[in-house]
């Protein structure tokens, strides 16, 4: 590895806190999904998550990087803005895709969201030099094809997802904890 991708996924780990915000942030979306699907409809559950996805995780993780590290988001010009932008960008359109298809694939919808999620942080793990985000993403792509197998109950993948997701919180800020003390 070069040493300047070294120093520039240094600044992404810095800057956004080890990436604990997103997962923390998208654990809350993921809970209100379900818990809207199960009391309304999956299609509204749906709405929930693209919109809290889409428009929440995002500023919320945003705001959380201000008041952790003092800046908000990645200087323009830096070698991995593009790649944490790209990666935000995909996943609101994937998410809206899916909201939109929900009214016919409302027992798949959140385990194909679930491995939509999973595919989302493979690149973060370039982006953030952490493995951890692979390890992520394959767990939570097997688990959503693990239940859309199994042909699980509807709101069953929010719950999944909101546990994986406080999970993945929790082990990265204890990683970025442990960083910063050394």
């Amino acid at each position: 590895m070069s040493t300047e991708l070294a120093r520039a996924q240094a600044d992404v780990r810095r800057i956004y806190s080890g990436g604990w915000g997103g997962p923390a942030v998208s654990a809350v979306v993921w809970l209100a999904a379900g818990v809207v699907a199960g009391r309304s409809t999956i299609p509204t559950g749906a709405a929930v998550l693209f919109v809290g996805g889409a428009l929440l995780i995002f500023p919320a993780n945003l705001l959380l990087n201000r008041m952790l590290s003092g800046r908000a988001d990645l200087p323009a010009g830096h070698p991995m803005r593009g790649l944490a932008i790209q990666t935000a960008a995909t996943m609101s359109v994937v998410l809206l895709a899916l909201w939109l298809v929900s009214p016919s694939i409302q027992e798949a919808f959140f385990p194909l969201a679930m491995v939509a999620v999973g595919a989302h942080y493979f690149p973060f793990a370039h982006l953030y030099g952490e493995r951890a985000f692979l390890v992520a993403g394959a767990v939570q792509c097997s688990v959503g094809l693990l239940l859309l197998v199994i042909d699980a109950g509807d709101t069953v993948g929010a719950y999944a997802m909101t546990a994986l997701l406080a999970l993945t919180a929790v082990f990265l800020a204890g990683r970025h904890r442990a960083r910063t003390r050394q």
